[in-house]
């Protein structure tokens, strides 16, 4: 019996000691509070001459914005043998933080300040374009900082911009945040010279060479499918979520009304199938001012889009038949111009 009582009383002691010494939840290993870069569909598309060379190029504006647990951080280090090294910050749920070599800071003297480089890469695929071949833009540097707020709600966003200035020793990006760079700015361009007109596939992929860390890199791409016309100097959206045919295909059946008169804003409604939010409409293959489309309002079926057509003043010209396009869908001779 003693035996036994001090076998219960050694197994008790045991337990206690272990309940007093076993690490708490607090001393346990920290989570590491990571970013997630996502890219938006590229935007403010225009095709333009380049006044240096004289070729075409397609111009477009990009933004990606941070999703994650944490900031997206970059931090100067010393000087190595391609530049300023730079180190990606990783701060973790006990307020700790960890850097990580994530590359270089190059000088841009175009931009005057530093960039983050291989930050993005652009490229440009032909897709119904017959002669066309794929192009791709120079390896992008950016200046990483927050310029749009784009979710608040997200745990860890902040109210205001963290990262307000393009910092020479710190950049970053915060949760809930976004960094825009505009179709004005060098690197932000594709030379298509020699392409003729046709639809393309454009895609935006940021950290290509995966030297950040983040929660996902399998989400840093997005592809927008476009139609190019070279002839007249215009870029129209056909899908801005991919350049596939996961959401079926684009079929135009009608157009009401079917005419417009030269210098009037027509409401019309345009019926088929397979209309997702954020497609454009555009017309094609007449002659004389093309009409345009705007306040663009797609159902939700995907049946019908509802838009304000404006028909330019100037003399129509000898065909004044116009194709509408919507997507990858035309309806061929279904809106025409009259004086």
């Amino acid at each position: 019996m003693r035996k036994l009582l001090f076998g219960l009383c050694c197994v008790a002691l045991v337990g206690v000691a272990a309940a007093l010494f076993a690490p708490s939840a607090s001393a346990q290993q920290a989570l590491e509070l990571l970013p997630n870069l996502q890219p938006f569909p590229a935007f403010d598309l225009r095709l333009v001459t380049n006044s240096s060379t004289g070729g075409k190029e397609i111009r477009f504006s990009t933004r990606s914005w941070n999703t994650g647990l944490g900031p997206l951080e970059l931090v100067a280090g010393e000087t190595g043998s391609q530049g300023q090294n730079l180190y990606q910050r990783v701060y973790q749920s006990d307020g700790s933080h960890q850097d990580y070599f994530a590359g270089t800071f190059v000088w841009h003297p175009a931009h005057n300040h530093f960039h983050f480089g291989d930050y993005a890469i652009y490229s440009l695929e032909p897709v119904n374009a017959p002669g066309g071949s794929p192009k791709s833009g120079s390896k992008t540097t950016f200046c990483v900082m927050d310029t749009n707020k784009i979710d608040a709600s997200l745990p860890g966003a902040p109210p205001q911009a963290v990262y307000d200035t393009c910092g020479t020793i710190i950049q970053g990006m915060s949760v809930g945040w976004a960094d825009t760079y505009g179709y004005h700015l060098q690197g932000q361009s594709i030379d298509i010279t020699g392409n003729p007109s046709g639809d393309y596939c454009l895609t935006i992929e940021i950290d290509p060479k995966a030297k950040l860390i983040e929660i996902d890199d399998e989400d840093n791409i997005a592809s927008s499918l476009l139609h190019i016309d070279v002839e007249r100097a215009t870029v129209s959206v056909l899908d801005a979520s991919s350049c596939g045919a996961s959401g079926g295909p684009v079929a135009v059946s009608g157009i009401t009304p079917t005419s417009g008169k030269v210098g009037s804003t027509v409401p019309v409604t345009i019926a088929g199938s397979g209309f997702t939010a954020g497609m454009t409409v555009s017309f094609e293959n007449g002659s004389g001012p093309a009409p345009t489309a705007t306040n663009v309002v797609v159902s939700p079926d995907g049946t019908t889009i509802q838009a304000s057509v404006a028909v330019k003043k100037g003399k129509p010209g000898k065909d004044p038949v116009w194709d509408v396009r919507v997507g990858t869908g035309v309806l061929f001779n279904g809106f025409r111009v009259v004086p």
